[in-house]
């Protein structure tokens, strides 16, 4: 199977294509799949996926070289169904069309979806299957109206997480000469390539005194994402670790007391699956829309999430209020079994196709 995902605005559709692709490999034996990437290989590595950079799909004058990557590719990997992440980018539709092989598209509902339903429907309508990243009742009407314009077969799946096999707690806290009464504060951005990101950054340090004033062992981990250009903050009293990148996320959101991030679709998803407490703070710019509403109200369905502001004091108090909340159980639970039976229902779909 061969996956081609797109690097947008962040690392949410690499990493939505990661999780089919390890679930698939769990419900299909003998699968073997091959990445075409725009980017995060960094992200990607670590897990033990193969990959090929193409170039980006905004990149226009790149794509006579994009389609004849993707001929060589077809021609030595020749793969039995081809996965699109949200894009149909057609220097690879065509080149996998041509090679007659089956292709699906799977997206969120969102302005990437919506677009390639308006303007690209003869396109979309060449594929095999289009997999909705939400169940039917999240999706609004004026977008379900779209979907039932394809032509194909539809599924709709979610929430969509990544499997999680490392949770290396104890060594971790070791590592970052933490102790075990110490209270984890997780700052990240995902993608991390909005300006937000800096705002965030600076008035998270700048609420530190606010902070420590009520918890005294509160200790802050920077994890900004591969994108952030801005500086990251040295190690203090108050700053126990920073990086632009870590490929075991899951790992540092495993010892976090609380969580401070910026709200994309997969860092929500990944935040509501721990039940860790979090201040999550939606990019106006990213205009994300899921199904029946925004980010935002996509957010708030979840009882550890609370969408947040940094305004700096604000900030504080939202640290302040996430610090003082246990981590919600019945969220990790009920999110786990949402999830497992999305990622099970795409499995069954897809063996279909071969």
């Amino acid at each position: 199977m061969l996956f081609h995902a797109i690097n947008h605005s962040g690392l949410g559709h690499l990493n939505r294509s990661i999780a089919v692709a390890q679930w698939l490999k769990t419900g299909i034996s003998n699968l073997q799949v091959l990445f075409l990437i725009e980017g995060g290989e960094n992200f990607i590595t670590p897990t033990g996926l193969p990959w090929i950079m193409v170039p980006g799909h905004n990149q226009a004058s790149e794509n006579e070289n994009c389609e004849q990557i993707t001929r060589n590719i077809l021609n030595v990997f020749q793969p039995d169904v081809m996965m699109h992440e949200t894009v149909l980018h057609e220097p690879i539709h065509r080149a996998v069309r041509d090679a007659g092989v089956k292709e699906v598209l799977m997206a969120n509902v969102g302005g990437l979806l919506r677009d390639e339903l308006t303007y690209s429907l003869d396109r979309m309508n060449e594929l095999d299957l289009l997999i909705v990243l939400q169940q039917r009742q999240e999706v609004a009407p004026e977008d379900q109206a779209l979907v039932d314009q394809f032509s194909g077969k539809t599924l709709f799946a979610g929430p969509l997480v990544r499997q999680k096999d490392r949770f290396a707690s104890h060594a971790l806290r070791q590592k970052l000469n933490l102790a075990e009464t110490d209270q984890v504060i997780l700052l990240t951005f995902g993608g991390g390539g909005y300006n937000l990101t800096a705002e965030l950054l600076s008035n998270t340090l700048a609420a530190r005194s606010t902070i420590l004033e009520k918890y005294p062992r509160a200790k802050l981990i920077v994890i900004t994402g591969p994108y952030f250009s801005g500086e990251l903050p040295a190690q203090d009293g108050f700053v126990c670790y920073a990086s632009r990148f870590e490929p075991f996320l899951t790992d540092y959101l495993n010892i976090a007391s609380a969580v401070v991030c910026m709200a994309g679709y997969s860092t929500v998803n990944e935040i509501a699956a721990s039940g860790v407490p979090a201040v999550c703070v939606p990019a106006a710019e990213a205009d994300d829309q899921v199904g029946a509403g925004n980010m935002e109200e996509y957010a708030l369905r979840f009882p550890n999430i609370r969408i947040g502001s940094t305004a700096t004091q604000d900030l504080a108090l939202q640290v302040i209020s996430a610090l003082g909340r246990a981590r919600d159980l019945s969220v990790t639970q009920e999110f786990a079994r949402r999830a497992k039976a999305a990622a099970e229902s795409i499995v069954d779909e897809i063996k279909t196709l071969f």
